[in-house]
């Protein structure tokens, strides 16, 4: 799932108007739960979004990756395939931790096109035994 993630990164890094912000941290706590009072503050809310954020802690490294893509550029990658993720259960949350379950129902067949029909706010968070972690969201 990581590398998935790198690679949005990468492209959103190269791309006008994204923010890739990596930084070395022991906590993640206070970055996670700013991230989760920006995403329920619009919690529910009709559309359109205007971009797709996402929080990751690797707690072997300690670096925490803050994203933010606007939807335009998701709805580009989307069109072509490259935004559809078609996970197995050995891709990510390999330790059953918290959220995995919910995350794997929501994401085994993710297809970037059906993000205009979410709503705002959180769509998975999870944390894993090791302290892997992800928040992912749209604004």
């Amino acid at each position: 799932m990581l590398q998935r993630l790198a690679l949005i990164g990468a492209l959103a890094f190269a791309s006008v108007g994204c923010l890739v912000n990596v930084s070395t941290v022991s906590n993640p706590d206070r970055y996670f739960d700013e991230a989760r009072r920006a995403a329920n503050a619009v919690a529910g809310q009709e559309g359109p979004a205007r971009e797709l954020r996402v929080l990751v802690y690797d707690a072997d490294e300690r670096k925490l990756v803050r994203v933010e893509i606007p939807l335009g550029l998701v709805r580009r990658l989307a069109r072509d395939g490259e935004f559809d993720w078609d996970f197995d259960d050995h891709d990510f949350c390999s330790s059953g931790g918290r959220g995995c379950a919910e995350a794997r129902k929501r994401l085994r067949k993710f297809r970037g096109r059906d993000l205009d029909k979410l709503p705002l706010g959180p769509l998975v968070e999870v944390t894993e035994d090791d302290g892997e972690r992800v928040l992912v969201y749209l604004r």
